[in-house]
């Protein structure tokens, strides 16, 4: 599934770029008024979903909503070996079998 080019950069300034964690979602959430917000609460959703915030979720606009759903679709359809690989936390819970 490809993303818009909006959700693209949205989802790229979510992920780390320097680092142990390159390559990996940010370990917290961006500023909540950007859609780089939006992009990273539709990505944890799905990778690991203890880490999304509630009120992030519903104080999210229109624009933000519609990243948050086409990027929560593009984890979902994802296998998920491929998809734990994106949180630190959830890779190194599963390698320790406690997930």
């Amino acid at each position: 599934m490809s993303l818009s080019a909006t959700a693209q950069a949205a989802l790229a300034a979510a992920i780390s770029t320097r680092g142990p964690n390159k390559g990996k979602l940010l370990r917290n959430a961006p500023k909540s008024n950007t859609h780089a917000c939006a992009a990273w609460q539709g990505a944890i959703l799905s990778v690991n979903p203890y880490k999304a915030s509630i009120f992030a979720l519903i104080m999210m606009d229109d624009i933000q909503r519609a990243i948050f759903g086409e990027v929560q679709a593009h984890f979902d359809a994802m296998p998920k070996a491929e998809r734990i690989k994106f949180d630190a936390d959830r890779a190194t819970l599963e390698a320790c079998g406690v997930w």
